[in-house]
């Protein structure tokens, strides 16, 4: 996997936290309001996660992402 920037590396953390104490994703909605950015912005943060293996989108599933 490829070493993750500390935006990356918070929105990481911030999916995984929630994974853990809910049992699902979080909305991108919800990512952005708990890092403090945009809903775009948190998407392209998903993406990037997506594109360095750390993550996998699925968008046929509800709440599609999977922290690996």
């Amino acid at each position: 996997m490829k070493p993750l920037t500390s935006k990356q590396h918070t929105m990481l953390a911030t999916l995984s936290r929630h994974i853990r104490r809910y049992g699902y994703a979080p909305t991108v909605r919800e990512l952005a309001e708990k890092t403090g950015r945009s809903p775009t912005a948190a998407y392209a943060l998903m993406r990037q996660l997506d594109a360095k293996g750390h993550i996998k989108i699925d968008p046929k599933a509800h709440r599609g992402i999977t922290v690996l």
